[in-house]
């Protein structure tokens, strides 16, 4: 079984189950074993995506063995107001998967021009190696990836869009860094050049981690769609701008 899961990540460590601090995983699964709609004798549930503390999903994907069909309904009643499984699906995923990320730039003041970070973004575009923009500690094998990036002015938001089937550790807030250090005039596109080469030894600083949205996951799957959730997510909408941009993805 697969559910299409939505987060708001101000208040979770993060997706993946851990020692300590509170998990969107484990607070799914903690559900599903309280509706016994999970089989434990099989491997444990978990997310397609993998997000850090603070980053907010419209579309994550979770992936289990179930007992038989799954209640949405059920699920949404007994999770926290701040997750919502808003579809499933018993598909099989087509690898690799698609993701999109957004990262919102609020209140944005004239030192960040939008033409710069269009430049930027064309330069992280293709294939590079990007282990200047990874977390040290990261266990992927290889720092190559092939990324899309693209700029869009949306009301008081710069939304920086990123495409690609998979991210390093804190690869996209760290991108994000230095298109704007780009765009404020700090670095250079030589610069960006050296770091995409692997000629700067020392990862750049990440973007704040509230601002990023795991946008979608494409994984070739049809979902049956969660009516009711929609319409409680509608009634959440119009709190802060950069949540009501977060329900406006689902």
């Amino acid at each position: 079984m697969i559910l299409k899961v939505a987060y708001l990540g101000k208040d979770f460590c993060g997706s993946q189950v851990q020692p300590h601090g509170r998990t969107v995983e484990a607070e799914l699964e903690s559900v599903l074993k309280k509706l016994d709609a999970i089989d434990c004798n099989c491997l444990r549930l978990r997310l397609l995506s993998r997000t850090d503390s603070g980053v907010s999903a419209a579309c994550n994907l979770a992936v289990f063995e179930s007992k038989g069909d799954v209640d949405t309904g059920r699920i949404n009643h007994e999770l926290p107001d701040d997750i919502f499984v808003t579809g499933k699906s018993e598909g099989k995923v087509r690898y690799p998967v698609n993701k999109h990320y957004a990262y919102l730039l609020e209140n944005f003041d004239d030192t960040v021009e939008v033409s710069k970070l269009k430049s930027a973004a064309r330069l992280f575009c293709g294939e590079h190696d990007f282990s200047a923009f990874s977390k040290v500690g990261s266990c992927e094998k290889s720092s190559v990836r092939t990324i899309k990036v693209q700029v869009e002015v949306c009301n008081n938001f710069i939304i920086i869009h990123f495409y690609g089937a998979g991210f390093l550790w804190q690869m996209i807030r760290r991108i994000v860094q230095c298109m704007v250090d780009f765009s404020e005039g700090s670095i250079s596109k030589g610069d960006i050049a050296e770091f995409l080469r692997g000629k700067k030894s020392q990862a750049y600083t990440p973007a704040p981690s509230e601002n990023l949205i795991l946008a979608d996951i494409d994984a070739g799957l049809k979902f049956d769609c969660d009516e009711k959730v929609q319409r409680r997510i509608k009634e959440k909408m119009g709190l802060l701008e950069k949540e009501l941009f977060f329900f406006s993805q689902l």
